[in-house]
């Protein structure tokens, strides 16, 4: 029988989706590493549950925006771009999701997760650097959608991050720190949603029902409350954060993870790397 998530862990994954899910850290990896910590397979359908949480701090914390956005005639660009952003990144998504990659090694292990961190925060460092920073919000062109939302897809690799994806990609672009992670935000709601309506069923159909997500009620809408309200200060953080600072803090921490990651490997704290795929 599969280990049931406690009141304890509930709180912890809680507060370690909502802080990581907005901030380019990558999320999944953090996960994948908090579960090997405790012991366990990453239990993926818990996580889905935490992620209606970050969902609900991300419609809440944009919810004038997106009433600007669907009812000012004068935003009906913005809207359009913010959509049709989400056609690659759902496409792209799905062809991924359906390829199981996320769910076996060596993309599913710690120390794969490690070194995607590495890279992708090394990438995002580079283009940081090289982007011009000076393109707000209202020049974000067809092209930036489609380029950015289809960056949203490389998420499905624990370690990339898709806010440190779409950021990249945004600053790439030559957007402001702000910009990019702004239309960021406001494009990931509508495929976070859809995201979240599909794994669920998915998990719910394939997976043994309710026995998918390895939680009580109880503490499954207490893991969504923690990173509800954790997700909503960390959008505010990042946000208040890019207006005057770069992204080098983020980029620390993803090598500093990495390479504690390697070290608790070593120590015998994470399992072993593991070469070959799960027969």
């Amino acid at each position: 029988m599969t280990q049931q998530i406690s009141v304890l862990q509930s709180v912890v994954l809680g507060l370690v989706q909502g802080l990581t899910e907005f901030i380019p850290v990558s999320s999944s990896a953090h996960l994948n590493i908090v579960h090997a910590l405790m012991g366990q397979d990453r239990k993926l359908g818990y996580d889905v549950m935490l992620s209606i949480g970050t969902t609900v701090a991300l419609a809440w914390y944009f919810r004038r925006d997106w009433k600007d956005l669907l009812v000012n005639p004068a935003q009906k660009k913005l809207r359009n771009f913010i959509f049709l952003a989400c056609v690659p990144g759902v496409i792209l998504g799905y062809i991924l999701k359906k390829a199981h990659i996320e769910d076996n090694p060596p993309v599913s292990e710690v120390w794969f997760n490690a070194v995607l961190m590495a890279v992708a925060g090394l990438v995002l460092l580079w283009a940081d650097r090289v982007g011009r920073r000076e393109r707000d919000m209202e020049s974000i062109t067809l092209k930036d959608s489609l380029i950015v939302g289809a960056s949203q897809a490389l998420a499905l690799f624990p370690g990339v991050s898709r806010s440190g994806a779409t950021l990249t990609a945004g600053l790439f672009r030559g957007m402001t720190r702000e910009t990019a992670a702004r239309f960021s935000f406001l494009m990931s709601l509508p495929i976070n949603i859809g995201a979240t309506v599909f794994t669920f069923y998915d998990d719910y159909k394939h997976q043994g029902g309710w026995n998918a997500f390895n939680a009580s009620p109880g503490v499954m809408l207490l893991g969504i409350v923690v990173s509800a309200v954790s997700g909503f200060w960390a959008i505010g953080f990042l946000l208040n954060f890019l207006k005057t600072k770069t992204v080098t803090p983020f980029v620390w921490w993803r090598l500093g993870v990495a390479a504690l990651v390697f070290l608790l490997i070593h120590q015998g704290y994470l399992p072993e790397i593991v070469w070959k795929a799960k027969q």
